[in-house]
């Protein structure tokens, strides 16, 4: 604008086109930028074992080859527990517990979401932002 007074209001038509563009343009892409940077070391172990599931298309799981194989040792055990058990809690993993023997000790596994590996599904990469999303 150029000279003349201040305006004093705002048409609705502009005011539609604004939110339009902050809900439909920005937001989307805000939203996928931060899942793409990760909002905490969390969130880039999960993406990380997400993606090493999906590359070795795994349909279950162990503690030790997460923490040895996806995250080569950079978590002790109970810190890759306890992001097993988020991955759980948001639907990506759920634990079963397999029988090894008459005298053995059962052992903790976890069955992998068949949507992990779906093309069209939601993928390891946007895995687990602020609202981590269930599969």
């Amino acid at each position: 604008m150029r000279g003349g007074p201040e305006p004093t209001q705002i048409e609705a038509q502009f005011m539609e086109a604004a939110i339009r563009l902050v809900h439909e343009y920005f937001w989307p892409h805000t939203r996928a930028c931060l899942r793409q940077i990760g909002l905490t070391e969390r969130h880039v172990n999960a993406r990380r074992v997400l993606r090493w599931i999906k590359a070795n298309r795994l349909s279950e799981v162990s503690v030790r080859e997460i923490r040895r194989d996806a995250l080569r040792q950079s978590l002790d055990m109970e810190q890759t527990l306890s992001l097993l058990l988020n991955l759980e809690k948001y639907g990506w993993l759920r634990e079963i517990t397999v029988k090894t023997g008459a005298r053995g000790r059962p052992s903790r596994r976890w069955l992998v979401n068949p949507k992990l590996h779906a093309e069209n599904a939601e993928n390891a990469e946007n895995a687990e932002n602020a609202s981590m999303p269930a599969p």
